[in-house]
């Protein structure tokens, strides 16, 4: 007798199971909520409108020795405005102190040590990271690829919005545990599994229908969450700055990238990071079976490994990168400091590079071993 396959009537049903889930639900909209709350103060809690508008006066200003002076005027020797008509420069403090230094009095600074001592603190930084001569090299060559001097615009915007979309792997990871922890561990728990695996549909079909449910769910809910978020940015505060070279907001990185590009990078890291979470989880149900556990072990082991991300010398350059790799670590603006690559084929790679590509194997392979334990347990079970 021919069988007669119903994955689309499985799909939906699992998926059904999820969105009956409470706490998912509860999650989600938590999550939902919290897109319009960043949208509002990644910005606003940061800067008022107001001044926002007095900062935006500056924009499209050769950073060269005529601005640095006017920003020196304008300061006292520790680079705080003096006048509330010069508020505009205030803009200018925190670059030009993350360069020339924030503990110590500024003094008389030109644009000719600003540029080179940005070269300067790069050096300290190879040396901090222990890279090899291959990697400098790669380095340098990027760093030619740089416009200079650089044209100053305020990056208020931009950083609310790189900080907004990295910040949603940390919820996505409290949506992903409370919806996807049970999937497979429901049924065990009921004891309902051995006659829901002697249906005709209840082996193969079942464990790719619970996949399919759970990774539909996770990512639909990142997305949605970055439509909600960068929607709000854009009605409340426009994209003005995202053009602009991402050394105005992080000086010492020499990748040649815009704001807006790092913006992209983080999207795409975001959605495939909750892809391997979403599937972690699955697969830790799925051996589990038990879904406060599969809870546990995936926030527990969240904290663990950012913890250990932490406390890992810089000097195990090879573990210490593969640690960074993990979502939690590596979805951060800041991932433009990573000046350590992967060398794979005579070839360096750059560690978001390098991520992307394991937020999709990891999740196969997982996805894969969990079928053969998912049959193994079908025969045991059975």
């Amino acid at each position: 007798m021919k069988k007669n396959t119903r994955f689309g009537t499985l799909y939906g049903f699992e998926l059904r199971k999820i969105f009956k889930n409470r706490i998912a639900m509860i999650a989600f909209l938590i999550f939902f909520v919290f897109g319009f709350i960043q949208g509002e103060f990644e910005v606003s809690g940061n800067i008022d409108a107001e001044t926002l508008e007095t900062y935006k006066s500056l924009n499209g200003r050769t950073i060269d020795d005529e601005l640095i002076s006017e920003w020196s005027e304008a300061c006292d020797e520790y680079g705080k405005v003096i006048n509330e008509e010069d508020l505009a420069y205030e803009s200018m403090e925190a670059w030009v102190k993350d360069i020339a230094g924030w503990k110590k009095a500024i003094g008389d600074v030109d644009a000719d040590f600003l540029y080179s001592e940005r070269l300067d603190l790069i050096d300290d930084a190879y040396e901090e990271c222990y890279l090899d001569e291959g990697e400098i090299d790669y380095w340098h060559s990027q760093e030619e690829k740089i416009e200079k001097p650089f044209v100053w615009y305020d990056s208020f915007i931009p950083i609310g919005i790189q900080f907004g979309i990295s910040n949603t792997i940390i919820i996505m990871l409290l949506v992903v545990a409370a919806a996807l922890s049970t999937i497979f561990a429901s049924e065990t728990q009921r004891k309902t599994d051995p006659m829901i695996r002697s249906a005709i549909n209840g082996g193969k079909e079942l464990y790719f229908a619970k996949i399919l449910a759970g990774t539909t769910f996770a990512i639909a809910s990142e997305i949605i969450y970055l439509v909600v978020f960068i929607t709000y940015i854009r009605l409340r505060w426009g994209f003005d700055g995202l053009e602009v070279a991402e050394q105005l907001i992080y000086p010492f990185t020499q990748m040649d990238l815009s704001a807006g590009d790092l913006v992209m990078i983080l999207i795409v890291l975001s959605i495939l990071g909750t892809f391997m979470i979403s599937a972690i989880t699955m697969f830790l149900s799925d051996i589990l079976r038990n879904g406060v556990g599969t809870m546990a072990a995936i926030i527990g082991g969240y904290m663990g490994i950012f913890a250990l991300s932490t406390a890992i010398p810089l000097e195990m350059k090879t573990l210490s990168k593969i640690i960074n790799l993990f979502p939690g670590v590596m979805i951060s603006p800041r991932l433009v400091y990573e000046f350590r690559l992967f060398k794979i084929g005579g070839t360096y790679f750059r560690s978001y590079q390098v991520a992307a590509v394991a937020y999709v194997i990891i999740p196969i392979v997982l996805l894969v071993l969990g079928y053969f334990h998912y049959k193994k347990y079908e025969i045991k079970s059975n």
